[in-house]
């Protein structure tokens, strides 16, 4: 079991992202909010973030108070783009397509010597 949630890992930094990326801990630093008002104020889905928030409460970063009812931990202060100690930007960088995909790519890496970033690089230059 431990094996499997250590492979499946990535699923929970994505969620990461996605949260930082959409700024839900900003909008939780002055209190609970409703899921359907964080869909509104980020502009989604709110079945698909209540998706998301769940998934963050059930590792800790959120807390869901009451039903589709969320506020901070203090994990998610972290995500919190006004904090010192904020890893909001960090997360976001390393969520982001470019980074995410380079990692995706380390087998190549691996197996050839070469830098995941730079064979990534080189595969988009080839498709455009």
């Amino acid at each position: 079991m431990v094996m499997l949630q250590m492979a499946s890992s990535y699923w929970i930094s994505q969620c990461i992202y996605a949260a930082a990326k959409l700024g839900i801990a900003d909008f939780l630093k002055a209190g609970e909010k409703s899921c359907d008002e964080l869909a509104t104020l980020t502009q989604s889905d709110a079945s698909s973030l209540y998706r998301l928030l769940r998934a963050l409460a059930s590792v800790g970063v959120f807390a869901e108070t009451e039903p589709r009812q969320f506020g901070l931990t203090p994990f998610a202060h972290c995500l919190r783009s006004d904090v010192p100690e904020s890893i909001r930007g960090a997360s976001i960088m390393m969520g982001d397509r470019e980074h995410y995909n380079s990692w995706g790519n380390i087998l190549h890496s691996i197996q050839t010597g070469e830098s995941g970033f730079e064979n990534l690089a080189l595969h988009n230059r080839k498709m455009n």
